[in-house]
């Protein structure tokens, strides 16, 4: 019954999402460096809870899109990169990984196989490198 009841209240809220997530993780971390350093942090870090909890229970959908898509323009990337420096941190052994003069695009080559010739996928230019 109580199950229902959180159902309709629910119903047409926009929930949570990434960024949501975001402001918890970030308001946590706030927290904790503000009981044991600069205890005014833990206002902001209250704020970002209530705006959280805002987000989540509002009913205009769109404002709440806008928000998302704003935030993710900018944790996409950052996202990227370092999931691309994990990467490149696990095959280190096994490849070199380096940016195409032309235009930077991230290559990777075997180690161990002396200089090569290397095209570039993206804008076929055409450089040498050693492994």
């Amino acid at each position: 019954m109580w199950y229902q009841r959180l159902q309709r209240f629910l119903y047409g809220r926009y929930g949570t999402d990434k960024l949501n997530i975001a402001l918890l993780i970030s308001g946590v971390v706030l927290m904790l460096i503000g009981g044991l350093f600069f205890w005014p942090l833990s206002f902001v870090a209250d704020g970002m809870y209530i705006f959280a909890l805002f987000r989540t229970f509002s009913r205009n959908l769109p404002a709440r899109q806008r928000e998302y898509q704003a935030f993710l323009r900018v944790y996409n990337p950052a996202a990227g990169w370092f999931r691309l420096q994990k990467q490149k941190l696990a095959q280190r052994k096994d490849y070199k990984y380096f940016k195409c003069p032309g235009c930077g695009q991230q290559l990777r080559a075997p180690r161990g196989r002396g200089k090569i010739e290397v095209t570039c996928q993206k804008c076929r230019a055409v450089f040498q490198t050693k492994t």
